[in-house]
């Protein structure tokens, strides 16, 4: 039981890793083609949004998806 509860917890940890891993190749992404406005990343209940700004800026934002 305390194997599962590990386990369960390593999957997690592993898939926010691969969450924020995505979220910075999206930005170098971003970065290298200013023709692409915006990215949308989720991970269980929040969401991250990188879009660019009037000035072209590229901004994060960060919701919960309640």
């Amino acid at each position: 039981r305390m194997v599962q509860k590990m386990k369960k917890r390593m999957r997690k940890k592993k898939a926010y890793k691969q969450y924020i891993h995505d979220i910075f190749t999206g930005y170098e992404q971003m970065l290298s083609n200013p023709d692409l406005n915006e990215l949308r990343f989720t991970y269980l209940k929040e969401e991250t949004v990188l879009k660019r700004d009037e000035e072209n800026q590229i901004r994060f934002r960060t919701y919960d998806l309640d």
